[in-house]
């Protein structure tokens, strides 16, 4: 096992612990949630950043992440919808930057995804 994979286990097992000892802690189940992304492990990751949001329907930052996440799934109907409420919600905070962000991710999922279905659009269909 390299030290990356041994320091990122170790990583996840402290979020988890910190989960266990405080599973009301919506902010430990974001790091954990964070932790699961940068490991790869994306559906773990969907999973604590919905259960962050939970906790924390208003996490702004969940939503974002989410939406990066179902863009990966694919599933446009879902990186589209948590996008937008990341951008709202980022919004009402006053968060400029961040909601720049957000629109910007938001510009390129619809360009992505068939705004209808959800799906990548097909190349021959022009």
């Amino acid at each position: 096992m390299s030290l990356w994979n041994l320091f990122g286990s170790n990583k996840i097992r402290e979020y988890e612990a910190r989960v266990e000892r405080e599973p009301d802690d919506p902010q430990w189940r974001f790091e954990l949630a964070a932790e699961y992304d940068r490991r790869g492990q994306f559906p773990r990751a969907m999973e604590a950043f919905h259960e962050t949001l939970k906790l924390s329907p208003r996490s702004a930052e969940a939503h974002f992440n989410l939406g990066i996440l179902y863009e990966k799934a694919p599933n446009g109907r879902q990186a589209i919808f948590h996008m937008v409420q990341a951008g709202n919600l980022f919004s009402e905070r006053n968060d400029s930057e961040n909601k720049d962000k957000a629109r910007t991710k938001l510009r390129r999922l619809y360009k992505k995804f068939d705004s209808v279905s959800g799906v990548p659009p097909n190349p021959n269909d022009h």
